[in-house]
């Protein structure tokens, strides 16, 4: 639903005209909320994080985290990369269950298209991304967690990541709001977490969200005053004295 903006002031031919723009906001998921393919969730695992509208650098955390069975392994029909156990790209020990179940080597990679929620000729004003993420371990185990975005290491996501403890295994959503200036052209995210250390505390992810709100693109008040001084001069033409 679209909800109005503020009308910004022009000062001068260089100023930008935004008078009364309207924003859209969306929300995309990929994969399943099936708890790792082990079961369902008792209630929205989302339930208590914002899923659009955040502002860069600014997280949240739903209210419950679910505990669940394993080993597991992806089916053929889940989103690539999530259902699966990874541990880092370089593993030398184990230190949990998920480190010795069946597993694959970093780095966890996502590509996350999200074109269908950025109209035409419409800019994005806010991104926010959401990862129900398992088994993330560092507070006790000490292996430090990287994610990039875009092949950019996000210090923010990082540390989010590394913040959890979720022995048992557990699965908590949470989310984090990214700078749109991060985003690329093609209207795809590139998302990839990998372990350091010796590599050898397992993780998973269960499903992902994007939240993108748009706004039109604001149309220079230089060509907006020079259409209306054209416009006035096809008036006058039609209109002799």
């Amino acid at each position: 639903m679209r909800s109005l903006k503020g009308i910004a002031k022009i000062s001068g031919l260089s100023a930008l005209l935004i008078a009364s723009v309207p924003s859209l906001a969306a929300v995309i998921e990929y994969g399943d909320e099936d708890v790792l393919g082990t079961g369902t969730y008792a209630t929205d695992p989302k339930a208590g994080a914002t899923l659009e509208g955040l502002a860069g650098g600014v997280g949240t955390l739903a209210t419950t985290s679910f505990g669940h069975s394993f080993p597991f392994t992806p089916s053929l029909t889940d989103f690539p990369g999530t259902d699966q156990i990874y541990v880092g790209s370089t593993q030398t020990a184990s230190h949990d269950g998920y480190s010795s179940s069946s597993r694959v080597n970093g780095p966890q990679v996502f590509n996350l298209d999200y074109h269908t929620l950025r109209p035409a000729n419409e800019q994005v004003t806010s991104f926010t991304l959401g990862i129900a993420a398992d088994d993330f371990q560092f507070p006790p185990i000490r292996q430090p967690f990287e994610a990039k975005i875009n092949g950019v290491t996000n210090t923010v996501l990082t540390s989010a990541l590394n913040a959890l403890d979720q022995s048992g295994p557990r699965v908590q959503f949470l989310t984090i709001g990214l700078d749109p200036a991060l985003l690329t052209a093609n209207n795809v995210l590139n998302l990839s977490i990998d372990e350091a250390g010796d590599g050898g505390d397992g993780w998973a992810v269960d499903f992902l969200t994007v939240g993108v709100t748009t706004a039109p693109v604001p149309i220079p008040a230089v060509v907006w005053l020079f259409g209306s001084a054209l416009g006035g001069l096809g008036a006058m033409r039609r209109h002799p004295r």
